[in-house]
């Protein structure tokens, strides 16, 4: 069974003062740990260090250690088990829709096949909601999409207000679906494509892809407001299929 190896990376607050804040403690051990268990570090099977060890690592008490460790298990991560100690689970186990598992894993997606996982299921459920919403879309809906397209025309010179709109038709549509459980997954994936690397996000977003994007958008909102549900699922699908095609091409060139 390996070592554990020491973490390379520093123990700071999130606003790089240093300084350390109540109650944000338990999560800088989870922050640290998570990393060295996605990244291999710690591999499936390690046992982690005992409470002691890990309350001098950190300087922090049992009590910090131990929910570090219950949010860790929480996630999936690691398994807390009597007489054995806490043992790194496989990436079977964790939890992938966990913000904090979700960020982590894409710090470490070298090879983009997290990214890549996240946006077929994106694909599939928004496909599938488009397909709903065309036959429940409201006059409020209607209008709502009309003025995220216009948003967009008008904001091809600021990438971040062109994305909110972007985003937010893709909402109005989905929320009209009526798929709560939908919606909550592909939110939280959104969350962390949209912006996490920054790269991602802005990869290819050239004056040309943009007005493209706003075609793709136009001609979905047409398929719905037609009440042709079929066609909108596939406009949706083949414009976020060709969309990520275009960033991970741009980021990898």
């Amino acid at each position: 069974m390996s070592a554990p190896k020491p973490a390379t990376r520093p123990f700071i607050a999130r606003d790089g003062t240093g300084s350390w804040r109540p109650g944000r403690l338990a999560s800088v051990v989870v922050d640290a740990l998570a990393h060295e268990i996605v990244s291999g570090r710690l591999a499936t099977g390690d046992v982690l260090p005992t409470e002691p060890v890990l309350c001098e690592r950190f300087g922090f008490s049992r009590t910090v250690i131990r929910e570090g460790v219950k949010l860790l298990e929480e996630r999936g991560l690691v398994l807390v088990e009597q007489g054995r100690g806490t043992t790194v689970q496989s990436r079977a186990a964790w939890n992938m829709l966990d913000p904090l598992v979700i960020r982590t894993a894409l710090e470490h997606d070298d090879d983009m096949s997290m990214l890549d996982s996240l946006v077929r299921v994106r694909r599939v459920l928004e496909e599938d909601m488009a397909h709903a919403a065309a036959a429940r879309l409201t006059d409020a809906d209607v209008e709502r999409l009309v003025e995220c397209i216009d948003a967009m025309s008008d904001n091809f010179d600021d990438y971040e207000r062109f994305r909110e709109a972007d985003q937010e038709f893709h909402k109005t549509v989905m929320s009209a679906s009526g798929n709560e459980v939908g919606l909550t997954i592909v939110r939280t994936i959104h969350r962390h494509t949209g912006g996490t690397p920054p790269m991602i996000a802005r990869a290819g977003s050239s004056r040309e892809l943009l007005e493209r994007t706003v075609d793709d958008h136009r001609a979905i909102y047409h398929a719905l407001v037609e009440r042709d549900g079929e066609e909108a699922g596939r406009l949706i699908a083949s414009h976020i299929e060709g969309a990520w095609a275009e960033r991970k091409r741009a980021a990898r060139s």
